[in-house]
């Protein structure tokens, strides 16, 4: 198998939380894009309901720290790395007119 940079994750984001129970995930802001997202801490493509449901409640967390209550959306489409379950939390951006 290559090489998965979700798998690995290094240490050069800022890093949040990490959770070994009920099952390993870690939230930390992304490389790419530089929100915060949640990443499985197995190499597997889809979360069980329960699994995405716990990691997007801490996820969401995180968010509202930093963007502020509904200021932000779930975003649960794998683009770059879609082979290892992971879901970001993006700012909404209005519009200022």
């Amino acid at each position: 198998m290559a090489k998965c940079e979700l798998c690995e994750l290094r240490e050069y984001t800022q890093r949040y939380a990490q959770f070994v129970h009920p099952f390993k995930f870690t939230i930390l802001d992304c490389d790419s894009c530089d929100t915060p997202m949640v990443v499985l801490g197995e190499h597997r493509a889809n979360a069980t309901d329960q699994e995405r449901s716990i990691m997007i409640e801490a996820l969401s967390v995180i968010a509202r720290a930093k963007y502020g209550e509904d200021k932000f959306v779930i975003d649960g489409v794998m683009r770059q790395i879609p082979d290892h379950c992971h879901i970001h939390a993006r700012p909404i951006i209005r519009w200022q007119g």
